[in-house]
């Protein structure tokens, strides 16, 4: 099945997107899949500026007045963009008062500077607490991976989740996501665990053992996995 399928998104959604390895392609995919109805695009934290082909309309609340259009289906709205180009987010009161001009809002609640894997620092992940799901990008391709500065974003925090030796292993994943600190330490909505790059039979079968591994201990998240890049997904 498609992303959007594999969601089950219902009428109106707030998404949170947190984690590593796919989280911009994630909500741009959303956001062009999903048809006759208003999306926002936007951050709590910062993200690159998304291609034109991906949006209507940009609005800038530190340059520009937004207002809400009818005939706009997918606008970006942040606070300003800086000189990394990236744009600045939208606190949660900046939320609270554009929310109900959407359908679907899709919110990066995470940085990860474009690392595979991250941990977390005591105010990450920025979760709007409107959030109606909560997704967790895991990259399947940062398994057997070394553990440095070079692959992992706040990798002092990455230590402090998991018991790390030189290489990612299974257990790592396993931490990351379930670990009270981790992923989803901020979420008070459904969970759900989005494990990405699923694209051969050998992180098919890695991924399998991630599944299993979390699946003994924790039964209130949703896993989907599959391949962003490909728009293909299996529910567990």
């Amino acid at each position: 099945m498609n992303l959007k399928e594999a969601l089950n998104l219902r009428e109106k959604e707030i998404i949170t997107v947190i984690g590593a390895g796919g989280k911009t392609s994630l909500i741009n995919k959303l956001a062009y899949s999903i048809n006759s109805k208003k999306v926002l695009i936007s951050t709590t934290t910062k993200i690159y500026v998304p291609s034109k082909e991906v949006y209507d309309n940009m609005y800038l609340l530190d340059s520009t007045k937004y207002k809400k259009c009818e005939k706009e289906r997918v606008v970006v709205v942040g606070k300003y963009i800086n000189l990394d180009n990236k744009i600045i987010g939208l606190d949660f009161y900046d939320l609270d008062k554009i929310e109900d001009d959407f359908d679907v809002l899709l919110i990066e609640g995470d940085g990860s500077k474009r690392k595979k894997l991250k941990g977390w620092n005591i105010n990450e992940p920025v979760v709007y607490p409107k959030s109606t799901k909560v997704i967790g990008v895991l990259d399947i391709t940062s398994y057997d991976m070394c553990i440095n500065d070079k692959n992992i974003h706040r990798l002092k925090e990455f230590e402090k989740l998991t018991n790390t030796k030189s290489k990612v292993s299974i257990e790592n994943m396993v931490d990351i996501v379930l670990n009270e600190n981790g992923m989803f330490k901020n979420t008070n909505c459904e969970k759900i665990l989005l494990i990405n790059k699923v694209e051969t039979k050998n992180q098919l079968y890695i991924a399998k053992n991630l599944i299993n591994s979390i699946n003994k201990h924790e039964h209130n998240i949703k896993i989907i996995y599959g391949s962003i890049l490909n728009d293909l997904f299996y529910c567990v």
